[in-house]
């Protein structure tokens, strides 16, 4: 577990400043097809309020976050959110793009990433079959998320990395 919290903890410290509220997913509702769908997730806690909660005697993931779903997993979104809601209109900075695929091997992944020198904030092995890179694109707007996100995985595409488009949103 103290290596769970340490991972979380350098992670939270470099994707996010103290003050930026963080969106975190923890349970999943089960479809009647076997596949699973996300809950909202918390998005009200800031980075600081979550670190503070990690550093804190006898802490835990469970204590802090709440249990992850057995199937499913859990996540951090990339961006820092209003503290409100979840939509994209809640994203208060577009600093990050998410890059996942999972057409290949993650030893093919993480070299594609190297040889294109993606300027990688965090990389997250997703525990099944995909590394998540957590890429700096440091946006001013939703227009230029946009065509930076798309410039990012036509260069991906180049190199021979097949991007997951299903998670360009900000």
């Amino acid at each position: 577990e103290a290596d769970a919290i340490d991972q979380v903890r350098t992670y939270l410290q470099a994707v996010f400043e103290p003050d930026d509220h963080v969106g975190y997913v923890m349970e999943c509702h089960q479809l009647p097809d076997g596949s699973s769908k996300p809950g909202r997730g918390s998005y009200s806690r800031t980075c600081r309020e979550l670190l503070d909660g990690l550093n804190a005697p006898g802490a835990t993931i469970g204590k802090v976050f709440g249990d992850p779903d057995r199937v499913a997993g859990a996540w951090i979104r990339a961006n820092p959110l209003d503290g409100i809601g979840i939509k994209d209109a809640n994203v208060t900075s577009c600093r990050y793009a998410l890059v996942e695929s999972d057409d290949m091997p993650i030893e093919e992944q993480r070299a594609i990433y190297d040889k294109i020198e993606l300027p990688i904030v965090a990389l997250v092995h997703s525990g099944n079959k995909s590394l998540h890179a957590i890429v700096r694109i440091e946006a001013n707007d939703m227009a230029e998320y946009r065509a930076r996100v798309d410039f990012l995985y036509e260069i991906c595409k180049r190199n021979g990395l097949v991007v997951d488009r299903q998670n360009r949103n900000p």
